[in-house]
């Protein structure tokens, strides 16, 4: 999930370009079928915890990717924003909640972690 974001290859212009559509989509969507506060609150915990998750990943996790730990911490953000984009659903309704949380969980994602956008966080190389 988002890993454009944190590729050192990809220039800032096209980051900001790829942060404004997300940006822009999610306002469309919030303008369309507003979330509420608390739900808008909970995806954007969700990317922070997605964050915390990758930066375990790769500091701690990176040398055995097959290990229980490694898979743990790919699967928690996942299965924290399913929960949450079914909790939120109304009247088998889905689609506009799930992508609206989606959109604010990569917002978040983006936002919590400017060092990706200066090409500063470069992972440690694996042994």
């Amino acid at each position: 999930m988002l890993e454009f974001w944190f590729n050192p290859q990809i220039s800032v212009i096209k980051k900001f370009i790829i942060f404004t559509l997300i940006a822009a989509s999610t306002a469309v969507l919030y303008w369309m079928e507003p979330l509420q506060l608390d739900a808008i609150l909970m995806f954007l915990g969700t990317g922070i915890i997605f964050l915390i998750c990758r930066y375990c990943k790769i500091h701690f996790a990176m040398h055995n990717p097959t290990g229980l730990p490694y898979r743990i911490l790919t699967w928690v953000p996942i299965a924290l924003l399913l929960a949450l984009i079914f909790m939120h659903m109304q009247d088998g309704e889905i689609l506009l909640p799930g992508a609206q949380g989606i959109g604010f969980m990569a917002l978040a994602i983006c936002l919590f972690s400017p060092l990706s956008l200066l090409n500063q966080n470069q992972p440690p190389k694996a042994d």
